[in-house]
């Protein structure tokens, strides 16, 4: 987002309140609201040499100390929040966590490598159900054969694999290349970008999907890496802020490649956002009449799905005695 000294990327999703800066020590979130009269300052990306407040030209450094206050006798010295952050793979991280510590054992994480990659767009979706919902169908895929056609003749789920950390659970499934049979005509799209590419070497993975619980996902597929984050915004409400990401030269020439695999998400997403208000209207219900029910795992497909119960379960034992 920010690869160079004095770029800056404003974090719509906090409502501006907040920007990511790359300074002379490195990249911090920084605040994004003026000391002053509480305005938003920076819009948008690009390049400063400083932060200046365009209502009263209040101006701050890049790490967020204020230098001059137009017409006061002296400087108020009330400078901008700063919050550092993590690096993980190249993936920054705003955690009071050990983020090191806790993701030091996932076998795939050279495959999450962010390095010569880059950003080329950030989506945010609103949903009507509750956050944990959405993970839930997250790390399951026994509904990928009958609800995700598109994706069911991309990936290969009979060749899934689970690896679980106290934290964090992955799931590898396998690629399927066969170019003539597809599930919808976009991902045809996305498998002829993926095979165009890659000739006859075959993806040694379909996609691999890591949640580093509670609200991180990070997936890989063939040139891609995509992070996620689910913000609960209420009991029947959450948003899902969703980041792309290239190497290099596909992101920056080869647009075929991008639009087809965004095209293929969102077809995914979209028949996910189905699943998950279908699962939170009929819990809606059930609730409204005093009923609590639930249902089986099954085995190995849902297997994630049980390990973010027993986590969560553990999570709230501590407010629960």
């Amino acid at each position: 987002m920010v690869p160079n000294a004095g770029d800056y990327h404003v974090l719509d999703w906090t409502g501006e309140a907040n920007c990511l800066i790359n300074h002379q020590d490195g990249i911090s979130v920084i605040s994004n609201v003026c000391r002053h009269r509480q305005a938003i300052m920076l819009k948008g990306s690009g390049h400063t040499k400083n932060i200046v407040c365009p209502l009263h030209r209040w101006t701050y450094n890049l790490e967020g100390k204020l230098l001059g206050a137009p017409h006061f006798d002296e400087n108020p010295c009330l400078h901008l929040n700063k919050k550092s952050l993590q690096n993980w793979q190249g993936l920054l991280f705003d955690s009071k966590r050990n983020i090191a510590q806790d993701l030091a054992n996932v076998g795939c994480k050279q495959d999450f490598n962010f390095t010569d990659y880059v950003l080329d767009r950030v989506v945010v979706e609103e949903y009507n159900f509750n956050w944990k919902t959405f993970i839930e169908v997250y790390l399951e895929d026994y509904h990928v054969g009958p609800f995700h056609p598109g994706l069911n003749q991309f990936v290969d789920c009979d060749a899934l694999n689970w690896e679980f950390g106290e934290e964090y659970s992955v799931q590898t499934v396998g690629f399927k290349p066969n170019t003539v049979k597809s599930g919808s005509p976009i991902y045809q799209q996305w498998q002829q970008q993926v095979a165009q590419y890659h000739d006859t070497k075959t993806p040694k993975y379909g996609a691999i999907w890591m949640v580093y619980y509670p609200f991180l996902m990070i997936e890989w597929y063939p040139n891609v890496l995509v992070v996620s984050h689910i913000i609960p915004r209420g009991v029947n409400a959450c948003s899902n802020v969703v980041e792309f990401y290239y190497p290099e030269d596909i992101g920056l020439f080869e647009r075929e490649y991008v639009t087809a695999q965004q095209a293929a998400y969102e077809e995914t997403a979209v028949e996910d956002k189905d699943i998950c208000q279908r699962m939170h209207d009929g819990r809606h219900a059930l609730h409204a009449q005093g009923i609590d029910e639930r249902g089986p795992y099954q085995h190995p497909m849902e297997t994630g799905l049980e390990h973010f119960h027993i986590w969560y379960r553990k999570q709230l034992e501590q407010y629960l005695a």
